[in-house]
């Protein structure tokens, strides 16, 4: 695997493409998710239930406790330590974002603006998981870590946050861009004796 990324920079993206044998279909694709708009919500000192009460008035959302995502009003969150979470808005510029959770939760939080800082992987395919089990110290067995599921942990070292979207199984991905290449070069040798896509990177 490391003469397959020998002739990329180790500052670079892994280039999109396919990596490993692929029969028919890859048997895991990481796709870049465009357009989405990333903040951190963090509840003032003893506001964390008044923005909870908000977070549903105004959004119909949830806002979990613990590692977990919830959905409403076209916003996800997922939480990431007490009272305090990563909200997303698809279709969205973080400009946009910041407007609608500032009008919502006015002197009930602080908000920083996460959209150019973090890349967000989706990650699919029939041999995720097993691509996973070598990346994440998380046991991602159905029963213990399904949808709406989050985790806090760290790849090659590096931490990130990682949520499950779906039963498909779909799994989310969000690196600090100053780590991306490293996190995409741990994935790409995981993943590419299984058969692996890569979208949305560029060709390098």
């Amino acid at each position: 695997m490391s003469d397959l990324l020998a002739h990329i920079a180790p500052t670079r993206l892994v280039p999109a493409g396919i990596y490993g044998s692929v029969a028919g279909f890859p048997g895991v694709t990481a796709t870049v998710v465009e357009g989405l708009a990333l903040a951190t919500l963090a509840a003032r000192k003893g506001k964390g239930a008044d923005l909870r009460a908000a977070a549903l008035s105004a959004f119909g959302l949830d806002l979990p406790e613990g590692p977990r995502v919830a959905e409403g009003g076209g916003l996800f969150a997922v939480g990431t330590a007490p009272d305090r979470w990563l909200v997303g808005l698809p279709g969205a510029s973080g400009d946009d974002l910041l407007a609608r959770l500032g009008e919502a939760f006015a002197g009930l939080a602080s908000l920083t603006d996460q959209s150019d800082a973090n890349l967000v992987l989706d990650l699919t395919g029939p041999q995720v998981g097993a691509a996973l089990e070598k990346l994440v110290a998380v046991d991602l067995h159905p029963s213990v870590f399904g949808p709406g599921s989050a985790a806090a942990t760290a790849v090659a070292l590096i931490p990130i946050l990682f949520w499950q979207v779906d039963g498909s199984p779909r799994y989310r991905f969000a690196i600090s861009r100053s780590f991306a290449p490293a996190i995409l070069r741990a994935l790409t040798a995981a993943a590419a004796p299984l058969g692996f896509e890569l979208i949305g990177t560029g060709r390098g």
